[in-house]
């Protein structure tokens, strides 16, 4: 074969979707990069962004605990005179004491090293765990990295992404029957206790006792070794926070674009608060009930059973905003690696939506611009159809008795 010949020989179908992983991980970048350069106020202050991003209390509540003030960051006051933004934010903090304890190291750095740096771990640590999934499949894993789900977490600094990359490791060591490893990775999501309502329900069904025994140590010690350092003051505040918090829940639901919960898509649709929430509680039980049935019938080795605990946890909390709405790209994820068979094309284009989660409200934002595609209107709808995909896919699925039983067989 001549060189021209192999210059012109055509495109695989492997290859083609490798550069369209490619072309999207390229956009996903620009867009963050957009977003993060159009906000920086260079001529003004130090540390001065003018985009409303988490990531600015973030930093704020760390340069307080660098300071051994800590408990000051649950003051609104004190919390935007920390973050020195270039103008008024109404920013909060409500972490328990261990996040104050990890997040002290970036309190060290100007704002906009700790804020790039932040997102640069975050996609990296997200990198190694789920290569653990696709170790072969280079596409595969530039296109779950990438995400377009993961952008509203990417572009505001939220630990969604972080929290995310603690349950795939916990689920692989689960795999690998590192029981108490997993309880200790799981122990560690209680820093962000509001995503892991459903974690327990998994462990149960599965019978991982010592998993259990294991996060409910780490747990223990995280908390009271950060209370010891930062005093029970600390634990209280937060206490108090985290009812003042809760007590506006309905305001939020029924207010915020940015929202995406079932319940806050209820008042979208003309439902009152309180009863959009008793709706989300209603969905929350029915998930858990499917989701024990799920994974006392396959097991956390089971793709299809991790599609469906993926795409549940963002269900589960009428308290959902965009950025935590990222977890549609892990249910995604499972639900590929679950099987393509008997697929058609409408599976791949749903498994698309899936895969892209809250990232369609920013493609729209950023190339369209089309008024009514907003979080609380475009984002519980992909996430219902997520959960109801990874059920779908589960049903289709042998039992861990079946599997073994087939074993024996052979």
């Amino acid at each position: 074969m001549s060189p021209d010949s192999e210059i012109s020989a055509p495109v695989s179908a492997r290859q083609r979707y490798y550069l369209l992983a490619w072309v999207n991980a390229i956009t996903v970048l620009i867009m963050v990069a957009t977003f993060v350069s159009n906000g920086i106020d260079l001529p003004g202050r130090d540390n001065c962004v003018t985009r409303f991003v988490d990531f600015h209390a973030i930093w704020g509540a760390a340069r307080l605990a660098l300071e051994m003030n800590p408990i000051a960051a649950f003051e609104r006051e004190n919390l935007e005179q920390a973050y020195s933004a270039c103008q008024q934010i109404n920013m909060f903090w409500l972490y328990p004491a261990p996040m104050a304890v990890l997040l002290t190291p970036f309190g060290a750095l100007p704002f906009l090293t700790a804020y790039i740096g932040f997102l640069f771990i975050s996609l990296g640590l997200l990198a190694v765990a789920v290569a653990r999934y696709f170790p072969k499949d280079r596409t595969a894993l530039i296109a779950i990295v990438f995400a377009p789900a993961w952008l509203p977490a990417l572009m505001v600094g939220q630990f969604t992404i972080l929290w995310c990359v603690g349950l795939l490791a916990a689920i692989s060591a689960m795999r690998q029957n590192s029981n108490v490893l997993a309880g200790i990775l799981i122990g560690l999501l209680t820093l962000k206790p509001t995503l892991g309502l459903l974690v327990p329900v998994i462990l149960l069904a599965d019978r991982r006792y010592r998993t259990i025994i294991s996060a409910t140590v780490t747990t223990v010690v995280l908390h009271l070794g950060a209370t010891a350092l930062y005093g029970f003051e600390y634990f209280a505040a937060w206490v108090r926070a985290s009812g003042t918090h809760g007590a506006s829940l309905s305001n939020s639901v029924a207010e915020s674009a940015s929202m995406s919960s079932v319940a806050a898509f209820a008042t979208r649709v003309g439902a009152a608060p309180q009863f959009s929430i008793a709706i989300n509680i209603a969905l929350l039980a029915v998930a858990a009930a499917a989701l024990f049935w799920v994974w006392r019938k396959q097991g956390a080795r089971s793709d299809a059973a991790c599609a469906v605990l993926c795409a549940a946890i963002p269900l589960s909390t009428p308290y959902l905003w965009h950025y935590d709405a990222g977890f549609s790209a892990l249910a995604a994820m499972f639900i590929y690696r679950a099987g393509t068979q008997g697929w058609n094309t409408l599976h791949w284009l749903l498994l698309a939506l899936v895969w892209a989660g809250p990232g369609v409200t920013l493609w729209n934002t950023y190339f369209f611009k089309l008024a009514w595609i907003y979080p609380t209107i475009t984002v519980p709808p992909i996430l219902l159809l997520g959960f109801a995909f990874a059920l779908w896919q589960a049903a289709q699925q042998p039992s861990l008795s079946e599997m073994q039983q087939a074993k024996v067989t052979e």
